[in-house]
């Protein structure tokens, strides 16, 4: 989208990368908060007072009803005719940081959030993954090669080495997985990276990566309110999930299918599941026709 200013002529496609960014921050925070001034913009980028004044000046020339000086507060306010240029509200992007402020992932500072809101989250239990190992898998994965893993798995009672060729990792909500051909086993499997004990040794690998069927095949869920809701409490659990026309479709991976199942409560037979359930998958036949892959052993 071109842009032209209404003061200095500048254009929206003709901004440097450095300045549109705060220049998109000052947007972020105009939407999200309401207000922003000089001093934001001096934390947020280490910049001089001087720029932080050019950058408000810049954007009230091309913007000139989105925000409005309040003398009172001495800082700029949101104004009634606001449009974001630079900015798409993301409400998604904005709670992801606070969880990323939450589980220590990053400081409040290292965000663009400047009043937070009195939060929480639900915590999951820490994973023990070595720093280390993961480290390896990674460089494995890049260079295309297989390693020798100590790996604990539940369906044995102690330990033991095993050749994998990992090639790609995955997030189930709760745990990292490694997706590696098995070479004990002789197929692809999920190893969750907190179960590898130690790695001793690597070797070229020939496997090649693209005949992991489950990994490379994507199915794709269609979900609905559970049918015997009210048609009022359908309409709140479609806003809920975001549903178009009664459903939404998720589409994932075929390898990944076990772990989505299990994280919407869709695991179980539709048959049986209770209106408190609140969700159904509409179409039942998919999951059937693919199958799942198992669960990490």
């Amino acid at each position: 989208m071109q842009v032209t200013g209404g003061k200095g002529g500048a254009t929206q496609g003709s901004i440097r990368w450095d300045i549109e960014r705060r220049l998109e921050f000052i947007e972020f925070r105009l939407f999200w908060e309401g207000h922003v001034n000089r001093a934001d913009l001096m934390a947020a980028f280490g910049i001089s007072i001087n720029q932080a004044s050019t950058d408000l000046n810049c954007y009230l020339g091309m913007a000139p009803g989105n925000m409005v000086y309040d003398k009172s507060a001495r800082t700029y306010v949101r104004g009634d005719r606001f449009e974001p240029l630079f900015l798409r509200p993301d409400p998604a992007g904005y709670l992801s940081q606070l969880r990323s402020i939450s589980g220590g992932i990053v400081m409040q500072e290292e965000t663009w959030i400047g009043q937070m809101p009195d939060f929480d989250t639900v915590r999951s239990p820490a994973r023990g993954i070595d720093a280390g190992h993961l480290r390896t898998v990674l460089q494995t994965i890049h260079s295309r090669q297989a390693i020798e893993i100590e790996y604990q798995s539940l369906s044995s009672p102690a330990p033991r080495w095993r050749w994998i060729a990992p090639h790609a990792i995955a997030f189930d909500g709760f745990r990292w997985h490694a997706r590696a051909y098995c070479f004990t086993d002789g197929c692809f499997k999920d190893f969750l990276l907190a179960r590898i004990l130690g790695i001793r040794d690597s070797r070229p690998s020939d496997i090649d990566d693209s005949q992991d069927a489950d990994w490379h095949t994507h199915v794709t869920l269609e979900i609905g309110p559970h049918p015997g809701l009210s048609d009022a409490q359908k309409k709140v659990v479609a806003l809920d999930y975001g549903m178009r026309n009664g459903k939404c479709k998720v589409t994932v991976r075929k390898a990944l299918l076990y772990y989505t199942l299990k994280r919407l409560g869709l695991d179980t037979d539709p048959s049986t599941r209770k209106v408190a359930d609140q969700i159904v998958l509409l179409n039942k036949e998919v999951v059937c026709v693919t199958g799942r892959s198992p669960p990490p052993h």
